[in-house]
């Protein structure tokens, strides 16, 4: 995450370029829900370096995008994805956007349910009475990956895709929701029983260990990867 770190201390600088009363209330940062840990980290350290305060708030990257065109002040977004910090360019409310980190999507599993490897991920989401935990799309950009997971591999197994689909359980977090009693609502949903199986971040893992031992997580094997990417914009004055 050198880079990523790189860019977004670029772009928090970037974004200083401000009123000094505005610097003085510090900067805000509205970031993916997958890049909670590292962000926080990321920001804390300019911080420290730069004696400027960072605030952060994170979520669903199109219910932030949504919140920053509805009225709300921020100097620096990060998507999950390239789209929503496009969008906020196209329309005018950002000045620049970079593609600034990538991610992998993975298999969260009990030990019951994980395959061996990364070779058996598909037929362990196609074996029998699975259901399979995934994000909306649209809203959240790892809903929109797991979409284009589904058509790569109906194409290398033909007719899979719509087996998956069938067997996906939204799991949605919306604004207002309580907290989740695990500390993640996919491990919420895998404990209650709703799912069998869920489609995460890869990034995930250290934070998923820390939540339960137990847990395994498997890559998709290369034939299945669709390479998530992440964007960054910093917002106009």
């Amino acid at each position: 995450m050198r880079l990523a770190s790189m860019l977004l201390a670029a772009a928090l600088s970037a974004a200083m370029a401000l009123p000094v009363a505005a610097q003085q209330d510090g900067l805000v940062l509205y970031g993916a829900g997958s890049l909670r840990e590292a962000m926080t980290e990321m920001a804390a350290h300019f911080a420290r370096e730069r004696g400027i305060a960072v605030h952060t708030q994170f979520g669903a990257s199109g219910r932030m995008r949504e919140r920053i065109e509805a009225g709300d002040k921020v100097d620096v977004f990060t998507s999950a994805d390239i789209g929503h910090a496009r969008k906020l360019v196209a329309e005018g409310r950002a000045s620049v956007m970079a593609m600034f980190a990538r991610n992998d999507l993975c298999l969260l599993a009990p030990p019951t349910r994980a395959p061996a490897d990364r070779g058996g991920v598909l037929q362990a989401l196609l074996a029998d009475d699975v259901r399979i935990g995934v994000s909306p799309a649209k809203i959240d950009p790892l809903g929109d990956y797991t979409v284009e997971l589904f058509e790569v591999a109906d194409k290398a197994r033909p007719g899979s895709g719509k087996v998956l689909h069938d067997r996906s359980v939204v799991l949605d977090n919306p604004p207002g929701a309580p907290p989740a009693r695990s500390g993640d609502y996919y491990l919420d949903a895998l404990r209650d029983g709703r799912v069998d199986l869920a489609i995460v971040y890869c990034s995930g893992k250290a934070r998923y260990a820390k939540l339960d031992a137990a847990l395994v997580m498997v890559d998709f094997p290369p034939e299945l990867a669709v390479g998530p990417q992440y964007g960054l914009a910093v917002m106009k004055a």
